[in-house]
């Protein structure tokens, strides 16, 4: 025991100092394998190694080729220095990208010189932000058991991965045409999102080697721009719930406008106690006596799309499918009458609304794609959401990424006040098969589990045993 709590604390001493010198062992990584070519790091490979064998300068002959290396290295970066022209880049961006869906944007790279340029490379640099020690100590390692001893406890190698995926991204650099003077040229690039959310362009950067191909001079421009990311979404079918047209009030317009206002349907003779706001001025004018405007409240089904961004216990993956699961079910086709309530808590209680007479969907994506797990509050703030706009509802979809006992007990208490409900719980599949429905087990139909790895084969299945 003694030994084992030594060992933690010797980790817990040794990590910290570790991770902040991955960021330095990183940028000079980065830094080495973007000013060298191809060519010239197998120089400076030759230069490490002739270093290495050329100390005792008596017995080997090597430290001869060390300076011969080193001299010509020096005399490339040198002669890169001389690289003094200007450049204009504009990135063209489309207006969205999807997880894992490869996308292609266009750069129009503009010579300013009055010389002709060769050998150019366009390198796109993507914000990165370093992951910090406790981000570092709770992710978790999916590539665990493939890793030796040495990796498993020093953890670069998932510190890198962790550094990659909150890029978002991976651009490679692209070979440019050759540049005459005053002229634009048009490229091409492609990447493929391995994140939702916002992708942030840097700069770019025009690269050309040395006359000798070893080293690369940079002429970098500040490009900053954004890009979003949807979340990955899945083949859903169109879910219809058991519920009745609910009032709501103020009518379909009260959806398009802020007010206590109504749908217009005809006109009337004024009645004692009819507010003076509903008084037609025109027919009022023309008639000589009180005109008012008649109104009907509208009903329509509106249904909550309820999200649970509470990380506490279930891993990030389990997280982000339940993120892709809520994006395809708002992406399903539903009625022209009927809207969707998206529910979660992130730093607030958060309520958007598609529809009739509102947002379309994909200003729902975009705030999913943006959406973050809750850790700072507990369950209970999003029972108190839902509670509070169940009156409005005909019916709720909870997609779920725990199943304990607080869950269980919100879903009975929604179930009796006699709404109707389907419960979608995202879970690892050695997790999903000992899920005990709990007070669902009356209705299985309207109770799913939904594996990681196997989402849209689970959605699939609400199709083949439709809710009624």
């Amino acid at each position: 025991m003694r030994d084992d709590s030594r060992a933690r604390s010797a980790r817990a001493i040794i990590r910290p100092f570790l991770l902040r010198n991955f960021g330095l062992v990183y940028r000079l990584s980065q830094w080495i394998r973007r000013r060298f070519t191809p060519a010239g790091m197998l120089v400076l490979g030759g230069l490490v190694a002739a270093g290495v064998f050329g100390i005792d300068t008596r017995r080997t002959l090597a430290f001869q080729i060390f300076a011969l290396l080193f001299s010509l290295l020096v005399l490339s970066i040198v002669t890169a220095m001389t690289f003094r022209s200007r450049f204009r880049v504009h990135r063209l961006l489309p207006e969205f990208g999807t997880v894992n869906q490869p996308l292609t944007y266009r750069v129009i790279v503009e010579n300013l010189s009055h010389r002709p340029q060769a050998s150019l490379r366009l390198l796109e640099e993507l914000r990165t932000r370093l992951p910090a020690y406790n981000e570092f100590k709770a992710a978790r390692d999916p590539s665990k058991e493939r890793r030796n001893w040495f990796d498993r406890y020093v953890g670069y190698p998932r510190w890198l991965e962790l550094v990659h995926r909150n890029r978002g991204a991976a651009i490679q650099p692209i070979d440019l045409d050759v540049l005459a003077p005053r002229e634009a040229i048009e490229a091409r690039i492609g990447l493929t999102p391995v994140r939702r959310g916002y992708l942030e362009f840097s700069r770019s950067v025009i690269a050309r080697p040395d006359p000798f191909g070893l080293f690369n001079a940079f002429y970098a421009t500040e490009n900053v721009q954004s890009l979003l990311v949807l979340p990955k979404r899945y083949s859903a079918p169109p879910i219809q719930l058991p519920g009745k047209r609910a009032y709501q009030h103020g009518g379909i317009s009260l959806t398009v406008s802020v007010g206590d206002s109504q749908e217009f349907t005809s006109l009337r003779d004024y009645r004692p106690g009819d507010p003076l706001r509903r008084i037609h001025w025109r027919s009022y004018a023309k008639l000589g006596q009180p005109i008012v405007k008649e109104y009907q409240d509208e009903f329509f089904v509106r249904y909550g799309l309820v999200l649970d961004t509470f990380l506490q216990e279930a891993h990030e993956e389990v997280f982000e499918e339940a993120v892709s699961v809520a994006a395809s079910i708002a992406c399903a086709g539903r009625s022209q009458d009927s809207l969707l309530d998206l529910m979660f808590i992130g730093t607030d209680a958060h309520l958007f609304s598609s529809g009739r007479g509102l947002g379309g969907t994909d200003h729902m994506l975009e705030v999913l794609a943006c959406v973050r797990p809750c850790r700072e509050k507990s369950f209970s703030a999003l029972r108190q959401l839902v509670f509070k706009h169940a009156t409005k509802a005909s019916g709720f979809i909870f997609i779920l990424i725990n199943w304990d006992w607080e869950r269980q007990e919100f879903i009975r208490q929604i179930r009796l006040a006699g709404l109707p409900i389907l419960v979608l719980i995202v879970a690892q599949s050695n997790d999903a098969e000992t899920l005990d429905p709990g007070p669902m087990r009356q209705v299985p139909e309207q109770f799913c589990v939904l594996e990681v790895g196997k989402i849209e084969e689970g959605l699939g299945h609400l199709q083949q045993s439709p809710i009624h």
